[in-house]
């Protein structure tokens, strides 16, 4: 039983809130370093934007879907979808880390990239929790 009598996982939500905060503070974070943009880092910005937007966007992608999956109360399938996306984004920004990054401005470059690494990392984990809730809710099948 949960709240009001109810049979609903709301331990699940909690969860499920709780890795949203916590990937809210990592992706404000990442805004953070964006904004302290210093003239020598725009060369190197530039040779790593297209693998960065292409990455924001799927993760973008990827946080609608979720919100969708539980605000229309159907069934995501995180394995099928998500998962794979996710993880051929990690990939690629891996290929972004092989650069040349060695430099003072290269290092916090990576550090950005990893970061990104990290947000998609973690709505991996958050696409199995609502993958989890949608089961033990009994969402509909998509």
């Amino acid at each position: 039983m949960g709240n009001f009598g109810l049979f609903h996982p709301w331990e699940k939500y909690q969860k499920i809130g709780e890795a949203l905060r916590e990937l809210a503070a990592t992706i404000l974070s990442l805004k953070g370093s964006l904004d302290s943009s210093e003239e020598p880092l725009q060369a190197l910005r530039e040779s790593i934007k297209e693998p960065c937007e292409a990455a924001g966007s799927s993760l973008a992608w990827t946080l609608r879907e979720l919100g969708e999956s539980i605000g229309k109360m159907r069934r995501c399938q995180p394995e099928l979808f998500i998962a794979p996306k996710l993880r051929l984004e990690r990939q690629r920004l891996g290929q972004v880390m092989s650069e040349k990054l060695d430099t003072a401005e290269g290092l916090s470059i990576a550090c950005f990239v990893l970061s990104l690494m990290r947000v998609a990392e973690k709505l991996e984990g958050l696409a199995k929790e609502v993958e989890e809730l949608g089961e033990l809710a009994a969402f509909n099948r998509s």
